[in-house]
């Protein structure tokens, strides 16, 4: 079989070949395609694997997601079409683009989602799948009221980073790219995706909440924060309040090591913070809301903090980085917890 995987977000590349790599273990053929937003070109060079770049990031207006989303269609639908032969299957991370275009070309689709609160992207993938694989720890009315059916549904008992981290080893060489040694402190950070359309109907708007956190951070931590802003505006506004207290990598780099070897992560959004944790790392996400795959991994005992405003955000990051001495006996209480979860790699394959 051919399988196509289109990713759209940081998280999907390691996902995805993970994947890739058992499937063409069994005789499969795979194909990448990706757009040109935020790492993700760099993350598939990091990987070494090779992946076609079509269409970009829409902003934060509907009516530029509306345009940029037209337009990715297009695009897809002429390389899928023109290609030799025609894929099997279709895999994303709930690609609005990709999706339409497999429907529309009669290729079944493998959604994997943990984030039915993008409701928009939900509504707009879920429907024309074939199956939804999801972590068990959403409830199914989540996805039911997205437009799911029943049949489509196929929950695993873990979270999606089982199927990069499971046997993760860290590589201090990371450190030296960014002129860093294994002595030195310092904090992985992320901030909110400001332009995500599940944003926008929060109502929440401007370019960060992460300097708020930092600039309490800094008055009693004196180590660096390695950043990795989502847009140019928040690099732009990050690095004119902090310096040379941030280093921003100008491509992907490996973060899973990076990690490894940080006292802390934090971040707007999710992806970062729960890989970081399922490490064994402290981290904290300050997205607004409960998720439930978060408040899952925190339940569970994996060192995940849910601080839904910026002061409980400064208040936890205070604790944490300055209870560093136990993190040894933490990350070997998390693999453990991990090697109990279910990946969602064997759930696709036994699909497929």
């Amino acid at each position: 079989m051919i399988i196509w995987f289109d990713t759209v977000t940081a998280k999907e590349p390691l996902l995805f070949n993970a994947l890739a790599l058992e499937l063409e273990k069994e005789g499969h053929e795979t194909l990448f395609t990706c757009r040109d937003y935020d790492y993700i070109v760099s993350l598939f060079d990091l990987l070494q694997r090779d992946v076609e770049v079509f269409g970009k990031h829409g902003g934060s207006s509907l009516y530029g997601k509306l345009m940029a989303g037209n337009k990715r269609i297009e695009l897809l639908a002429n390389y899928i079409n023109n290609l030799d032969a025609k894929p099997d299957y279709h895999i994303s991370f709930s690609s609005p683009e990709s999706t339409r275009v497999a429907f529309g070309l009669g290729i079944p689709t493998i959604t994997i989602n943990d984030s039915p609160h993008a409701k928009a992207v939900g509504k707009l993938t879920v429907p024309l799948s074939k199956y939804l694989v999801y972590s068990s720890s959403i409830p199914k009315e989540n996805w039911l009221v997205l437009g799911a059916l029943e049949e489509q549904l196929q929950p695993y008992d873990g979270i999606d980073e089982v199927a990069w981290l499971l046997n993760f080893e860290p590589n201090p060489e990371v450190l030296s790219q960014l002129s860093l040694t294994v002595e030195d402190h310092f904090i992985v950070a992320r901030p909110e995706e400001s332009s995500a359309s599940y944003m926008l109907e929060l109502g929440i708007g401007g370019l960060t909440y992460l300097d708020l956190i930092l600039e309490e951070i800094f008055k009693e931590y004196e180590g660096k924060v390695v950043m990795f802003p989502r847009y140019e505006t928040q690099k732009e506004a990050l690095v004119k309040k902090f310096g040379d207290k941030l280093i921003i990598p100008p491509k992907a780099v490996d973060t899973l090591s990076l990690y490894y070897y940080s006292d802390l992560c934090i971040t707007g959004g999710a992806t970062m913070a729960r890989e970081a944790a399922a490490i064994g790392t402290p981290s904290i996400s300050y997205y607004p809301q409960p998720l439930d795959v978060l408040e899952y991994i925190s339940s569970i005992g994996i060192p995940l903090y849910n601080e839904y405003t910026v002061d409980q955000a400064i208040e936890r990051a205070k604790i944490l980085i300055n209870n560093t001495a136990e993190k040894s006996s933490i990350r070997q209480k998390t693999k453990l917890i991990l090697q109990e979860l279910e990946s969602p790699i064997e759930k696709i394959v036994n699909l497929l």
